[in-house]
C-alpha cells in the first residue's frame, strides 16, 4: 500500500510538472509555429479580448514633415486583439498598419486606435516652425524678351533657404493668350504681347514680366560671311527627345528669314548619353540627360534628349528655337527622371534601381502632379510609385531591397525605417511563400499583415517584411493556470509527505 501511494503520487507529480515545462517553454517561444493539436485548445492559444486601451504618451504637437510612433497600452498584457489605426484627415496626418504617424499637411485631426470594441484618440495639430515658412520670394527668368514659340526657365529663390523644401508655390501668367507657365518654371511665347508671371506661396507673391515678340522677316547677315546674325531663328522639332538606349530620332531644323543661308552644325554635350550625326540623326548611347546644339552660323538652338529604359517614347513638338539676342538658349535644369515623367506619353516610366537609388521629392511632386506611375527595377523585384499613392513630397524613398533567405522564409527592409512619403507596390520574383508579416519595434514582434498572392506586395509603411508559408503566434504565459498547476504540485507534495507518515510504520 505505502508503495503504492508513493507511485500514485510521483507520477501526478511528474505529469503536473509535465504541464508546466510545457506552459513554460510555449510562452517563450517568441514566435513560435502554430501547434496543430487537433480538439485540443491550451489555455495559452486562446482569445483574451481587449478589456481596455490607453494612448500612452505622445506628442501632440508636431512639425510638418516628422513623424512618431504611438504605442498604445492594450489591457491585458496578454490581449489577442491586434491595434488598428485610422486617421481622421490623411492630408494631414498619416497612420501606418504599425502605428508610425506623419504630419503631410498643416492642421488638427485625430488619430483613433482600436484594439476589439476598446478604442482611444489622438488629438494632434501640425504646424511649421519659423523655418518652413516662406517670408519673401524673388522671381527672374533666364530672359525677360522672347520670340513667339519660344521658352525660358523662371527661376524662385525665397527666404529663408530652409522653406525651400517645404514651400508650395503656383505659377501663373497674367495673358495666357500671350505667354504660358508650368508648374515646373517653363514659360513659353504664345502671342506678340507682354505678360505678367506670378509666384505664389501662401500670403507671399513675387512677379516678374516676359516681353513676347514676333519673329522677325529680314535678316542683316548671313552664316557664311560670319556676320552677326541678329534676328535669324533656328527652329528644331522635336524641341526634346526621350529615347531608350540603341533608340534614334531624326531632328528637322529650319531658318527664320527663309533667305538665310541653310547650313546647319549638330553638336552633343555628352556623347556617351547621346550623339548625333552631321545630318541630325540622334542615337540614344546611355542613360541620362543631355543636349544637342543646332547651329546655323551664330544663330543656334538647344534640343534636350532623356535617355532612359522607359517603353515611353514621346517629344514636345512645338517649336524651342532661340537666337543670340535676346538669349533664349538657356536650357532647363530639371532631374533627368523629372523630365521623362513630364514627358512620356505612357502612364508608367521605368527606370533601374541604379538609376533612380533615391525617388525625391521633385520626383514624388511630378508623380503626383501628372497622377503618371514610376516603375524601379531592382534585383528581384520592381517597385512601383503611383502619383496618386502619393502623401508627401517633403521625404524621399529609398528604392533599395535587399531580399534574405531566413530559415522562417524571405526578409527585406523598406526605406530603411523611416515614415514612408507614399504607398509603394512591390512584385517580387518569387511567389513561393503565403503570408505577409511586419516587425513591430515596439512589440518586439511580427504583426501579420495579410495573405501574400501572386509576387505583389502593397505596403505603406517602412520597416522589415518577412514572407513566409508559417502560421506565427506569439504566445502568452497564462499565469493563472501557471499558479494553478504550482498549488497542484505543492498539494501533492503535502499529500505524499501525510501518506509517508501515515504508512511509516508498515
Amino acid at each position: 500500500m505505502k508503495s503504492t501511494a508513493k507511485k500514485l503520487a510521483v507520477c501526478a507529480a511528474a505529469l503536473c510538472l509535465l504541464a508546466c515545462g510545457t506552459a513554460v517553454s510555449a510562452a517563450a517561444a517568441s514566435p513560435v509555429s502554430g501547434l496543430a493539436l487537433s480538439g485540443v485548445a491550451m489555455p495559452w492559444d486562446q482569445d483574451v479580448p481587449a478589456e481596455s486601451i490607453e494612448a500612452g504618451s505622445y506628442t501632440a504637437n508636431m512639425l510638418l514633415g516628422s513623424s512618431q510612433q504611438l504605442s498604445p497600452v492594450v489591457r491585458p498584457r496578454n490581449s489577442t486583439d491586434s491595434v488598428v489605426f485610422i486617421s481622421d484627415d490623411t492630408s494631414i496626418l498619416t497612420v501606418s498598419n504599425s502605428g508610425v504617424v506623419q504630419a503631410v499637411g498643416v492642421g488638427t485631426t485625430r488619430i483613433t486606435a482600436a484594439a476589439g470594441n476598446q478604442i482611444c484618440a489622438y488629438t494632434i495639430v501640425v504646424s511649421m516652425d519659423s523655418s518652413m515658412i516662406v517670408t519673401e520670394m524673388d522671381l527672374s527668368l533666364s530672359s525677360n524678351t522672347i520670340y513667339v514659340g519660344n521658352s525660358v526657365s523662371a527661376q524662385l529663390q525665397v527666404r529663408p533657404t530652409s522653406a525651400s523644401n517645404y514651400a508650395t508655390v503656383a505659377l501663373t501668367s497674367s495673358n495666357e493668350k500671350v505667354a504660358t507657365v508650368n508648374n515646373f518654371g517653363r514659360v513659353t511665347g504664345i502671342a506678340p504681347g507682354t505678360a505678367t508671371i506670378t509666384a505664389t506661396c501662401g500670403s507671399v507673391t513675387a512677379t516678374t514680366n516676359v516681353t513676347v515678340m514676333s519673329i522677325p522677316n529680314s535678316s542683316t547677315g548671313t552664316a557664311s560671311t560670319g556676320s552677326s546674325n541678329s534676328g535669324q531663328v533656328v527652329t528644331v522639332n522635336p524641341s526634346y527627345v526621350v529615347l531608350k538606349p540603341g533608340a534614334t530620332r531624326t531632328l528637322t531644323a529650319s531658318v527664320k528669314p527663309s533667305s538665310a543661308s541653310q547650313k546647319f552644325t549638330y553638336k552633343s554635350a555628352n556623347s556617351n548619353i547621346a550623339t548625333v550625326s552631321p545630318s541630325g540623326v540622334i542615337t540614344a548611347v546611355g542613360t541620362g540627360a543631355t543636349s544637342i546644339t543646332v547651329s546655323n552660323g551664330t544663330a543656334s538652338a538647344m534640343v534636350t534628349v532623356i535617355v532612359n529604359r522607359s517603353a515611353a517614347s514621346s517629344s514636345d513638338n512645338s517649336s524651342d528655337s532661340s537666337s543670340t539676342e535676346p538669349d533664349n538658349d538657356t536650357p532647363i535644369e530639371i532631374d533627368p527622371v523629372v523630365q521623362a515623367i513630364q514627358d512620356s506619353e505612357d502612364n508608367e516610366i521605368v527606370f533601374t534601381q541604379a538609376e533612380v537609388p533615391t525617388v525625391t521629392g521633385d520626383i514624388l511632386n511630378a508623380l503626383r502632379t501628372t497622377g503618371k506611375t514610376l516603375c524601379v527595377v531592382g534585383d528581384g523585384y520592381t517597385m512601383q510609385i503611383a502619383g496618386s499613392g502619393v502623401k508627401s513630397t517633403t521625404s524621399e524613398l529609398d528604392t533599395m531591397l535587399i531580399l534574405t533567405e531566413s530559415d522562417q522564409g524571405i526578409e527585406f527592409e523598406l526605406d530603411k525605417g523611416t515614415a514612408l512619403p507614399c504607398s509603394v507596390r512591390i512584385d517580387l520574383d518569387v511567389s513561393t511563400y503565403t503570408r505577409l508579416y511586419l516587425y513591430n519595434a515596439v512589440s518586439n514582434k511580427w504583426q501579420y499583415l495579410n495573405s501574400y498572392t501572386d509576387g505583389i506586395i502593397t505596403a505603406d509603411t517602412a520597416g522589415r517584411y518577412l514572407l513566409t508559408n508559417q502560421n506565427l503566434k506569439f504566445a502568452n504565459i497564462n499565469w493563472t493556470f501557471f499558479i494553478a498547476g504550482g498549488v497542484v504540485v505543492v498539494l501533492i507534495g503535502i499529500a505524499y509527505i501525510v501518506l509517508k507518515k501515515r504508512y511509516w510504520f508498515w
